[in-house]
């Protein structure tokens, strides 16, 4: 059993795996600790359908070896999770075997729906006072390979939710084939991006806000508001040179710099699409809507 009401959580993303440790007050997560490893587990699957084999065992590692530091933290049975790239991959469900094989341990592949659902409860439970309690939410999951857009407010939870292929790491791979890319290009990625929005018509007032590791990295990088001008500016300063140098020049891994570019033309494109000023990023996200499913679950006597 979890010690003092902790829960963690291992998210498989398409770019990186990452551990979250952490209690729940007062409908927040308090983080005890936390790790990630960027394992790039989406790199090719677009085009070849299939993750890499030689991925697999490194991930399997990393899994194991976040599994064991959340029991040294109190968490004995991390929930570990699974989404864009190992669901859409052909051999997913070998990294699936596999880690059972190593660890005991299960991981589940998540539906788009459930991963939006997740990510909407905890990106708002991360805002406070940044909006409003009965307010309209616009959340975007930009994750590596895909976009959850969740549509809702803070009282009633999503009311619309779509799993798009617009994460960070496809569209790089689909659109961005130059390092620096070409304005050209990112152009065609901001085109592509408004032919997929849903017509969603945002009730007035509604806040837009932005998850997932490119929208933190973005706030590493400006303390600007991110308006749609602001996001246009980034993406220039993200092109002026090759992506191992930015991310030298800045502290970035090198994998979350090549793909910033088309990170911050999505979100530039979402504002224009909706015609909405600027977005929020929230430090919340999928592993912080876990955690609190899983406190409320303990508190309803539905625990583990």
């Amino acid at each position: 059993m979890e010690q003092n009401g902790r829960h963690a959580i291992i998210d498989v993303g398409s770019n990186t795996i990452h551990l979250l440790v952490g209690e729940v007050e007062e409908g927040r997560v308090l983080p005890v600790t936390g790790e990630k490893f960027a394992v790039r587990l989406g790199s090719g699957v677009d085009k070849t359908g299939r993750i890499e084999d030689a991925r697999l065992p490194v991930a399997v590692e990393a899994i194991s070896f976040f599994a064991t530091v959340a029991d040294f933290n109190g968490a004995p049975e991390p929930t570990i999770l699974a989404t864009s790239a190992v669901r859409d991959a052909e051999n997913g469900l070998d990294l699936v075997r596999e880690v059972r094989e190593r660890t005991g341990l299960v991981m589940r592949l998540i539906s788009g729906e459930e991963e939006a659902a997740l990510g909407f409860r905890g990106a708002v439970s991360a805002l406070g006072d940044e909006v409003s309690a009965g307010g309209p939410v616009f959340v975007v999951d930009l994750g590596g390979g895909s976009a959850q857009l969740i549509l809702g407010d803070v009282a009633g939870g999503p009311e619309k939710q779509v799993s798009l292929p617009l994460g960070s790491n496809r569209t790089t791979e689909r659109f961005v084939e130059s390092d620096p890319p070409r304005q050209k290009e990112l152009k065609a990625l901001r085109k592509a991006v408004s032919e997929m929005l849903p017509e969603w018509k945002l009730p007035k007032g509604t806040a837009i806000v932005a998850v997932g590791g490119s929208a933190r990295a973005m706030l590493r990088l400006t303390r600007d508001k991110l308006t749609q001008k602001r996001l246009r500016r980034l993406v220039e300063e993200t092109s002026q040179m090759p992506s191992g140098v930015f991310a030298r020049e800045t502290g970035l891994v090198p994998e979350r710099a090549r793909v910033l570019p088309a990170a911050a033309s999505t979100l530039e494109a979402i504002l224009a699409y909706y015609g909405r000023p600027s977005l929020t990023v929230a430090r919340g996200g999928i592993r912080e809507g876990v955690i609190l499913a899983l406190a409320d679950g303990e508190a309803n006597g539905n625990g583990r």
